[in-house]
């Protein structure tokens, strides 16, 4: 398994070669700089595990705070996509967070929101991994 930590401590990223899941837990309030880093980290230490191969991301946000970083954060979930992520299960700490992400997504890949790390792997086995 690949596992990077973030060196200001902002994230942690694993990658289940087995599953092929992406587990992601991001905290903190983040920078221009901090996005930068992440997908530095992503292109340079953990994309080659993909092989090719479809995968998915299991994304705790729920030490995450809002940043002002989505042009950056648009262009790496672009990137993400065209590397073979294909679904996306983001925890969050309350339900009306998890009510809001469901309603907005929709879009380049399926993604829903949760409340626990159960609810999210049962969905993440639903869709293959």
């Amino acid at each position: 398994m690949v596992h990077v930590k973030d060196s200001k401590g902002l994230y942690e990223i694993k990658f289940d070669s087995t599953r092929r899941i992406c587990y992601e837990k991001n905290s903190g309030f983040w920078r221009k700089e901090d996005i930068e880093r992440y997908h530095d980290d992503y292109v340079k230490k953990v994309s080659h595990e993909f092989n090719g191969k479809p995968w998915a991301v299991c994304c705790d946000l729920r030490g995450y705070k809002t940043s002002n970083i989505n042009e950056e954060m648009e262009k790496h979930t672009q990137w993400k996509v065209n590397s073979g992520m294909c679904c996306a299960a983001i925890i969050v700490s309350d339900t009306i967070v998890k009510m809001q992400l469901n309603k907005a997504s929709g879009g380049k890949y399926p993604q829903m929101a949760f409340t626990s790390e159960q609810e999210a792997d049962e969905w993440l086995r639903s869709k293959g991994f």
